[in-house]
């Protein structure tokens, strides 16, 4: 260690000076850049790579072998070896990639995003979906859909899949980094150590992650370092033959946490301040009464080791995790010993008994007899051309010479090659099993059962996500640790004033503006930052759900069946469901119809929006040629009102003269009566009904006029106003004033008709 690190640290001074400084010594933590500290780190680097393979020496080999037999090496190499020689069929029906993709397709079709939680007073919602943005902005120039879907594979394939988290120059001339979600290619390499128990091994204090390197490239990096291939002499060092190679040389990223001692102060607020490595600011809260205490913590460190020495760093990490995240398959704990597993390491047994049923049953349909016919020598002997070309030809008749041998018997046909029963019935008894051990069936894979609903079917295939839904599980698990390990990050990396843009999930750019000045705190005095994502704690959660398509299709027809419910409801939310749909221009569509939604809800939607509530919208002014347009065509409708109003007067005119001629016609009929009382029956006058026939029409059409005038020019002609013009003259019944056929005569003529009879008068 150098005088200058010896000196930060208090080592090296005389009594005094440390008690005055064992607070900053505490804090700052040792620092690892000498000699013997970094040849340390490589002994804690073999260590933890001996103690690894020790206990998982098993699960990497086996895990190394599902992949392997994934990608269709499911013969083992002595008995594919010996059936080539004897040429006997070797044949490889892969069904394992279809189980994978069911499972990782299920994966692929939930979108997970993580949400960010405040937790303490220093952090609110507004910080914390600035938090979330600039999550959605690390994955978007990270492809991380891409990454964590790598992982996937490698989990659901041999039982643990990786990724890690790396920080980047967001280019060549700037300060400003980036953080990067990356895939890691060698899961099955990636070491803990064995103390780490959670499934996301985030209480791991030591990690290494080995890898290959090219020599050339090793010696262009490091040209002062010692070519030596990451191996140690111990027993771990040889568990697989590719770990050494000419051309290449295995180095480690080992990761390593510190041991230090923070010292925290409680504030009169409540607040909590950290005041590590400041002596001076501690001992005057602690003068001034604060309560100041010293709490256990560590700090990250990183180093690139080869089996002899540190070629890189070590180096402090800004964050408090290690940012390497596993995501794991099955796993049984059988006392301090772990197996774990995907699902290719059960299938392999019916696997194999499926591609050696299928392989004997070709070998036997193959080894049995191809000719045609059968017949003895002198059958064939005079038409050998034909019957050698029988099989290749359509001969119109196969000639033969009769053999008095055999009875004259004809060449006879050969059974057509018959495939054995028993292998039949083996080859669906292992596809059956392959299904079993796994835990999903024909139905979940899309092949038709006895259920016809939709509901059952939909039944059937969760009882298979069921069966596999723990990897699902412990991926959406790493996928929230990854956001832990972001939201530790960003306040360090991202702690300058930016202007993110992102891509939404439903294909639309957003900007993100982080740590942005926006006026004063309370007091009146300090800058208030917005979006200000270098304070406060926060938590994560993970939400998972169908993709963005699927939410929209959801939605689409939930409002389409609101509607249908509440009719009434529809333009209220008639904008909301043009932009859920799929249109060209629907967007577009939905804003135009925000303009006429009712006044409320456009304040309600400023207000939410942050924006002043829109100002009631003008007509615009009429167009000169259509308001001409309009007032001729109001007086055209004008002058037809006044002509239907004198010709209802006329028809008005005419039916009181029929009315009164119809009663004096009446009073006659009446008076005559009497002289024919005695002679015979009164016949009635046909001419007096058609009279009254007539009357009668002549009433249903006034009627009709009269309610044409009532209904008004406007309405009558289809325009949606009332429209100015002399309003019709009271109209009476025409009918009102005369008597009808049925009410009894007047009194005078009563009487005429009563003296005419001679009956005196009642």
């Amino acid at each position: 260690m150098n005088m200058t690190a010896r000196n930060e640290a208090g080592i090296g001074r005389d009594s005094d000076q440390q008690d005055g400084d064992a607070m900053a010594i505490d804090d700052k933590g040792a620092e690892l850049t000498a000699a013997d500290d970094k040849a340390k780190i490589v002994r804690d680097a073999l260590k933890v790579y001996d103690d690894w393979m020790e206990r998982e020496r098993a699960n990497i080999e086996a895990g190394y072998d599902d992949l392997e037999f994934r990608a269709g090496n499911q013969w083992p190499p002595e008995i594919e070896a010996a059936r080539i020689e004897e040429g006997r069929p070797v044949q490889t029906i892969n069904q394992i990639p279809q189980y994978v993709r069911q499972v990782t397709g299920d994966m692929r079709q939930m979108r997970p995003a993580i949400k960010v939680i405040p937790v303490d007073d220093h952090g609110d919602e507004e910080k914390a979906d600035a938090l979330a943005g600039v999550i959605r902005y690390i994955e978007n120039r990270s492809d991380a859909p891409g990454v964590y879907f790598q992982g996937a594979d490698s989990q659901v394939t041999c039982g643990i899949g990786a990724w890690r988290v790396k920080t980047e120059y967001a280019g060549e001339s700037t300060f400003n980094q980036e953080i990067r979600i990356a895939p890691i290619e060698d899961a099955l390499g990636v070491m803990f150590d064995i103390d780490a128990v959670l499934p996301t091994r985030e209480d791991a204090v030591k990690c290494l992650v080995p890898f290959d390197m090219s020599r050339e490239k090793f010696k262009a990096l490091y040209p002062d370092a010692t070519i030596t291939d990451f191996a140690p002499s111990g027993a771990g060092g040889a568990t697989r033959g590719d770990w050494i190679a000419t051309d290449t040389i295995r180095v480690g990223e080992y990761w390593c946490k510190t041991p230090v001692r923070k010292t925290l102060a409680l504030l009169d607020d409540g607040a909590i301040e950290d005041v590590s490595g400041d002596v001076a600011r501690a001992e005057a809260l602690k003068a001034s009464g604060v309560r100041v205490e010293k709490r256990e913590s560590y700090r990250l460190h990183r180093s690139l080791v080869t089996a002899h020495e540190v070629v890189e760093g070590p180096e402090l990490w800004p964050g408090s995790h290690i940012p390497i995240v596993p995501v794991i398959g099955e796993e049984v704990r059988i006392g301090r010993r772990i197996m774990r597993h995907g699902v290719v390491r059960f299938a392999k047994d019916p696997q194999r008994s499926y591609n050696y049923l299928s392989s004997a049953q070709t070998e036997v349909t193959a080894l049995q007899p191809k000719a045609p016919f059968i017949g003895t020598e002198k059958n064939f002997e005079q038409y050998q051309d034909v019957w050698e070309t029988a099989n290749r030809r359509n001969h119109a008749y196969l000639p033969y010479t009769p053999d008095g041998a055999n009875g004259s018997i004809p060449p006879q046909r050969v059974q057509p090659a018959v495939s054995s029963q028993g292998i039949a019935e083996g080859i669906e008894r292992a596809a059956r099993d392959m299904q079993s051990v796994i835990g999903i069936y024909n139905s979940s894979l899309g092949a038709r059962s006895n259920e016809t609903s939709g509901r059952a079917i939909l039944a059937r295939q969760r009882e298979g996500d069921t069966g596999t839904y723990v990897y699902i599980d412990n991926w959406a698990r790493a996928i929230r640790h990854t956001g832990k390990i972001l939201v530790d990050l960003i306040p360090k990396i991202y702690d300058t004033a930016r202007v993110l843009r992102i891509i939404g999930e439903d294909g639309k750019t957003q900007e993100i503006r982080i740590n942005q000045l926006g006026g004063v705190a309370a007091d009146g005095m300090t800058p208030r930052l917005s979006n200000d994502v270098t304070t406060g704690a926060y938590d994560v959660a993970l939400q998972m759900g169908p993709s963005y398509a699927t939410k929209r299709e959801e939605v689409r027809d939930g409002m389409t069946a609101f509607i249908q419910a509440a009719p009434q409801t529809a333009p209220l939310i008639l904008d909301l469901v043009a932009k859920a749909q799929d249109w060209h221009l629907a967007d577009e569509i939905g804003e135009r119809l925000e303009t006429v939604l009712p006044p409320e809800i456009r304040a309600l939607k400023a207000q939410k929006a942050g924006k002043p509530a829109p100002q009631a919208m003008t007509p615009p002014p009429p167009d000169p040629g259509q308001e001409a347009a309009r007032q001729m065509e109001m007086a055209r409708l004008e002058a037809e009102l006044v002509a239907k109003q004198a010709e209802a007067r006329r028809k008005q005119a005419e039916a009181g003269k029929a009315e009164l001629a119809l009663e004096a016609a009446q009073v006659a009929q009446m008076l005559a009566r009497g002289a024919r009382e005695q002679a015979a029956e009164p016949q009635p006058d046909p001419a007096l009904a058609g009279m009254a026939q007539a009357i009668v029409e002549l009433q249903g059409v006034v009627g009709e006029i009269v309610q044409a005038l009532q209904a008004g020019p406007g309405e009558a002609q289809g325009f949606g106003g009332s429209m100015a013009g002399p309003e019709p003259e009271p109209f009476t019944e025409p009918m009102a004033d005369v008597m009808p056929m049925d009410r009894p005569p007047p009194a005078e003529a009563v009487s005429s008709m009563a003296e005419a009879q001679g009956s005196p008068q009642v």
